[in-house]
């Protein structure tokens, strides 16, 4: 079952708020929120780590050390530091939240694009070199960098996440895959995505451990359960393409659209859509993410600000 809700304007205005940031056409893509509901986000017109704080409604922005880095993604490490991919550069950065500082590391792999980031349990930074095609891993105890190359030639990994167990899962653009390493022994297992030509760059890990995809060209949303390793698919409302995700609080898949200025909610539980208009005007909502009040962040780059959606309203007006 697939239903649409379009939000009025003036239900938009009571579960949409805006947040402009300060500087005029920053661009602002990737997002990620800390323990403290901080909302970090990447201006990737400006080559700057925003940063703003819900509490006192204050934005502040800090430029990152080498001009003109392309930052592409953003994540948060179990020691609360902020750390991102710099995919023109060839780096990881790294900002520390209290002193605001700034430390990046040169991968290995010449040229090698890196373009998704997320940390697991440990500590470590994990990241997929687009160009380099391999997944790399960065400990910052040692400082030191280590890459496994993928089986796939020119695969092109992209999004990339990492379960409880501390397994990696990252998906190949380009060949159409799933994949699974295991740090323990490098090893790396493969699954072809249920749909072809899907160029899938967006995947998140539910608190079951079960990996939620979004295709890039594809118009899918597709479900895999790493126990019985089969695959789900589910077509989006309207022909859309989904742009980022995130797993809400009450289990909800929550996705920025790429081909419009509307999110989409997914229920797992019923397998139903919903399309939610984020309000007047043009929108571009981009990255994505949820605080720990249960809210979603994203980030809107025709707006160049931050919306937070306020997750209850949308759970009671949820189409049964």
């Amino acid at each position: 079952m697939l239903s649409s809700f379009l939000c009025s304007s003036s239900w938009g205005a009571e579960a949409f708020k805006s947040f402009d940031v300060p500087t005029a056409y920053t661009l602002p893509t990737k997002v990620v929120i800390d323990k403290a509901d901080i909302v970090w986000f990447i201006e990737s017109n400006l080559n700057k780590i925003g940063r703003f704080q819900p509490a006192k409604s204050v934005f502040s922005e800090h430029n990152i050390p080498t001009p003109a880095s392309a930052p592409t993604d953003i994540t948060i490490s179990n020691t609360g530091k902020i750390w991102f991919t710099e995919s023109d550069s060839n780096q990881l950065g790294v900002l520390d939240p209290i002193s605001l500082s700034f430390k990046e590391y040169d991968i290995p792999t010449i040229e090698s694009n890196p373009a998704r980031i997320a940390s697991d349990l440990q500590g470590n930074i994990w990241f997929t070199e687009f160009y380099g095609n391999k997944v790399g891993v960065f400990d910052p105890r040692k400082e030191v960098f280590r890459e496994y190359p993928i089986p796939t030639p020119a695969s092109r990994p992209s999004g990339i996440v990492v379960d409880k167990k501390g397994i990696v899962w990252f998906l190949e653009t380009e060949s159409n895959k799933l994949a699974r390493l295991n740090p323990k022994d490098g090893a790396i297992h493969e699954f072809e995505l249920p749909t072809p030509r899907q160029a899938s760059r967006e995947i998140v890990i539910d608190g079951s451990g079960v990996l939620w995809i979004g295709g890039n060209v594809g118009r899918d949303l597709m479900v895999f359960n790493p126990v019985t390793k089969k695959f789900r698919s589910f077509p989006l409302l309207n022909s859309s393409v989904i742009e980022s995700m995130t797993v809400a609080a009450n289990g909800k898949i929550f996705c920025t659209l790429k081909t419009s200025s509307k999110i989409a909610v997914f229920d797992p539980k019923t397998s139903t859509f919903m399309e939610l208009d984020t309000g007047v005007g043009k929108s571009k909502p981009r990255g994505i993410d949820t605080d720990s009040k249960g809210d979603v962040w994203f980030a809107d780059m025709e707006k160049n600000g931050l919306v937070r959606l306020d997750a209850s309203i949308v759970t009671k007006l949820w189409i049964k």
